[in-house]
């Protein structure tokens, strides 16, 4: 097998078919061979953290609703560099985003890349056919392989494969086994960090499974090479501005990897927990990223240093980003079985569960803020079960599209702390780097 940078997709008709269990084992056996890297289409944070597990290397979400068709090829490319192989999981069906332009559908189109289906045969055999000719031909879209998952027997596995299409192969099947399956809760999977070393047993588990079971070879062989001669540079900013914190634990790990390293362009990173109560002194810039607040109340209302460096940092002018459960933890309060208090840098209270509130954003600024200047449009998503059950505060954003926190409103502002439900996508702002250097400029 000679590596040659080649990548392909990995897709199916919904969710909850096994894409991420499928698309980890796979990159976790061929990189043994080779260096592979996932990508994730959508705007998703958990899944990522199963594929890194599985390669040892970040995975790279691809979103177009938040990139814009140029940004997420130069995403893509730039990642792809020093990649023998890309794995791109599929977000939800294969056609699921068509209506805004951002379905793994359109990710496949825009990058001429093949498709492997996972079909789940737990409740089909030969009906399995019948969806890859359907999914195959709806787009239309280069399906070349299927793996099927959660297969019963070798018999079960023949009637699945009879069915396929003459042009579609099958690349194998894994079997159903209770040691595979990934618990779920309100807003995905279990994340990695709270699963902790039973992934890589998950994974190893799949590995051994797929043994004489799975072609890895005729995958490798129907990637596509990848074009990527032009690529810009992550540029430098040279001498560190500082540092940049951020926060990051159970309750604070959704992030891009993308987004911070734009900010490592800028800054050298340090991470915090606010659950163990650390603080990062003489910050430059401060980023509390989405998570689950809300499953660590008790230590985030005891975390007092935290509390009161945010607080301080906040009123000398430090640029704090915090989104959804950043914002949620700079508020007054949030509720669940009583109000546990939080930083209270915004006059906000918070329930912490509520309704889904699930989809993309766009936002328009109002004001300038550490972001943007008043006037611009921003792009994101919502992911959240809590709401503002109150706020005292003046807005930021007017919601084009999306909730935001409250009357279709998002963004509040004290000095340079920036709080919103809307999670953003940093390379995709125009000229957010600038603006971020130049604030950091200014306080220095």
């Amino acid at each position: 097998m000679m590596p040659t940078g080649r990548a392909l997709l990995i897709a199916s008709d919904r969710s909850g078919s096994g894409k991420t269990t499928v698309t980890s084992i796979i990159a976790a056996a061929l990189s043994s061979k080779l260096k592979v890297r996932a990508f994730k289409v959508g705007p998703d944070y958990i899944d990522p953290g199963y594929h890194k597990v599985a390669t040892e290397l970040p995975s790279i979400n691809l979103d177009l609703w938040l990139m814009g068709e140029e940004k997420l090829k130069e995403t893509f490319c730039r990642y792809m560099r020093g990649v023998d192989l890309g794995l791109i999981e599929g977000v939800m069906g294969l056609y699921d985003g068509v209506e805004v332009g951002s379905s793994t559908f359109h990710v496949a189109k825009l990058l001429s890349l093949p498709v492997i289906l996972v079909i789940d045969c737990s409740n089909i055999s030969y009906t399995a056919g019948a969806i890859v000719k359907g999914l195959r031909d709806y787009g239309p879209v280069n399906v070349v392989g299927v793996i099927f998952n959660n297969v019963a027997s070798s018999n079960h596995y023949n009637a699945c494969k009879s069915s396929l299409p003459k042009d579609v192969v099958s690349l194998g099947y894994i079997p159903y086994d209770a040691g595979l399956i990934i618990n779920e809760r309100h807003l995905g999977l279990v994340t990695v960090e709270d699963y902790g070393n039973k992934v890589k047993g998950i994974i190893k588990r799949g590995v051994e499974l797929i043994n004489g079971k799975i072609n890895l070879d005729l995958i490798y062989d129907l990637a596509e090479p990848v074009n990527c001669e032009h690529v810009n540079e992550q540029e430098d900013y040279g001498n560190k501005l500082g540092v940049a914190a951020v926060a990051y634990d159970n309750a604070f790990l959704f992030y891009y990897r993308a987004s911070l390293d734009l900010l490592s362009s800028i800054f050298d990173l340090r991470f915090f927990s606010p659950i163990n109560n650390e603080v990062v002194n003489n910050a430059s810039f401060i980023y509390i990223g989405g998570g689950y607040p809300e499953l660590h109340l008790r230590e985030l209302e005891a975390a007092r240093d935290t509390a009161s460096w945010l607080r301080k940092a906040a009123y000398d002018g430090v640029p704090i980003l915090a989104e959804c459960g950043g914002l949620m933890y700079l508020s007054k309060y949030i509720r669940d079985d009583r109000e546990y208090s939080m930083v209270g840098l915004f006059d906000i209270g918070i329930a912490a569960k509520d309704r889904l509130t699930i989809g993309y954003t766009e936002l328009e600024s109002i004001v300038d803020n550490p972001l943007v200047p008043a006037g611009l449009r921003i792009r994101g998503h919502e992911f959240h079960v809590s709401r503002a059950e109150y706020s005292n505060e003046r807005y930021v954003f007017r919601n084009i599209r999306g909730r935001g926190i409250m009357n279709s409103y998002d963004g509040v502002l004290l000095n340079n702390a920036l709080g919103l439900y809307t999670h953003t996508y940093l390379p995709s702002i125009p000229g957010v780097r600038d603006r971020i250097i130049n604030i950091g400029k200014h306080l220095r």
